[in-house]
């Protein structure tokens, strides 16, 4: 039996969480670099230079967004936001690892994570009701709960 499962292949809802919890490590990992990148600045980009970064015209919105945000914060608030981003990287960076390995308890890791996060989330879009944007990502962290509570036991006997 243990051999039967050792070699069989991971469901396409496994194979897509750990591809979602790999993609969010990576973007919460350029995220904090960027953020202590910016607080070891002698002074804050300006509007132009973050366009020329971003490839992109120094009208557009994300670009000025951007701009006031990094002129508003200090650096240290830039430190402590990029540790702490570099931190949740890591954290999806191991869940995606472990559930990739199959190890027997990281549904059950992934699973308290995950639902950590849901007052969060729940607390944005009451925030923001019109983002659609939070709607989504609560669907789809609602969906990953589901999955992985439905299949919690798939990796028993592994690791």
């Amino acid at each position: 039996m243990a051999a039967a499962r050792k070699g069989r292949h991971m469901s396409a809802g496994f194979v897509a969480i750990i591809l979602f919890k790999y993609f969010k490590g990576v973007i919460f990992a350029v995220v904090g670099i960027a953020a202590l990148h910016v607080a070891r600045l002698k002074a804050p980009p300006s509007v132009e230079e973050i366009g020329r970064f971003l490839r992109v015209t120094s009208e557009n919105q994300i670009v000025k967004y951007l701009a006031r945000l990094i002129h508003e914060i200090t650096p240290g608030q830039a430190i402590g936001f990029g540790v702490l981003s570099l931190f949740v990287a890591a954290v999806f960076l191991a869940e995606a690892t472990f559930l990739a390995c199959r190890i027997w308890w990281s549904t059950y890791f992934t699973i308290v994570l995950t639902a950590l996060g849901l007052p969060l989330e729940v607390y944005e879009i009451f925030r923001h009701p019109a983002r659609l944007r939070t709607y989504v990502i609560m669907a789809i962290n609602a969906a990953i709960l589901i999955f992985l509570w439905r299949r919690r036991n798939e990796f028993k006997g592994r690791i």
